[in-house]
């Protein structure tokens, strides 16, 4: 299972419990803790966060039916983005 695998199925995850959104926050903390929960995977949060830019900018989250991320301005250092099925 791959870093990306496992940001790809947590996005899975949160659209299937109804929750559409995804945050800096979740990249760097919820997401090593799902991995290492549900994969037994242990990756730094840096690594997870490097393999999102990635999936944004290539707009890979498409394979698992997203339609786009949009970004939800607010006054914070966190960012955060609506997920669009």
């Amino acid at each position: 299972m791959t870093t990306k695998d496992i940001i790809l199925k947590y996005l899975q995850r949160r659209i299937s419990e109804g929750i559409p959104i995804v945050s800096s926050y979740h990249i760097e903390q919820a997401v090593p803790e799902y991995g290492k929960l549900y994969w037994d995977i242990t990756r730094l949060p840096s690594a997870y966060s490097r393999e999102w830019r990635k999936i944004r900018e290539n707009k890979e989250y498409k394979s698992i039916g997203i339609i786009k991320l949009e970004e939800i301005k607010e006054n914070s250092n966190m960012k955060t983005w609506q997920i669009i099925t």
